[in-house]
């Protein structure tokens, strides 16, 4: 999902009226999900007193991978998450919200946006991509130059691997950072 794609999706949650939670507060999740490279599940339970905006580091618990797991948050990303953390109150941010209840919603919005990532069958596509498409987008847009260090340069593999919580850089690039063989002729 490139930017663009985001920024529709974003924009089309409203549209999905919910009623337990604020659209403000369901695109939140979204650039969570986004910027700090979570799986659903991750961000679905995520508490107030988890989000450590000065060393910026998300306290995850217990992950797929790692029984204590921390997310790096983004420098980029602190003052709009300091926006929306400031009105809450402690405990979760998304209180009652299952994966059960996203998935669906992942459906209707890969629909109206044209993502094909939330519309093929996993059996087709041959990886997880419904749930793992903010770990790739990401991922992908660090290593194309969408998002930059603070040195202004592209991100490097390992740095890149380690945003994404895998525990070796050849993770990243075989299974999240897939190019084609015209990718590599273009950037030839």
């Amino acid at each position: 999902m490139n930017q663009e794609d985001f920024a529709k999706v974003i924009d089309q949650i409203p549209r999905l009226s919910i009623r337990k939670w604020y659209d403000e507060d369901i695109q939140m999740l979204f650039h969570i999900l986004y910027f700090c490279a979570l799986r659903p599940n991750e961000g679905i339970r995520l508490r107030k007193e988890d989000f450590d905006l000065e060393s910026r580091r998300l306290s995850l618990g217990r992950t797929k991978t790692k029984l204590n797991d921390v997310a790096p948050i983004p420098r980029k990303f602190v003052p709009k998450l300091a926006n929306y953390l400031e009105f809450k109150e402690e405990g979760r941010l998304f209180d009652s919200l299952t994966y059960n209840t996203f998935y669906p919603w992942l459906k209707k919005l890969g629909i109206w946006c044209d993502i094909p990532a939330w519309t093929t069958p996993q059996s087709e596509t041959g990886e997880k991509t419904v749930g793992h498409i903010f770990r790739k987008s990401i991922g992908k847009d660090m290593l194309k130059g969408v998002h930059l260090s603070k040195n202004g340069t592209k991100f490097s593999i390992p740095t890149i691997s380690k945003q994404l919580r895998h525990s070796k850089p050849s993770i990243t690039i075989d299974s999240y950072l897939k190019e084609t063989i015209e990718t590599v002729l273009d950037e030839w």
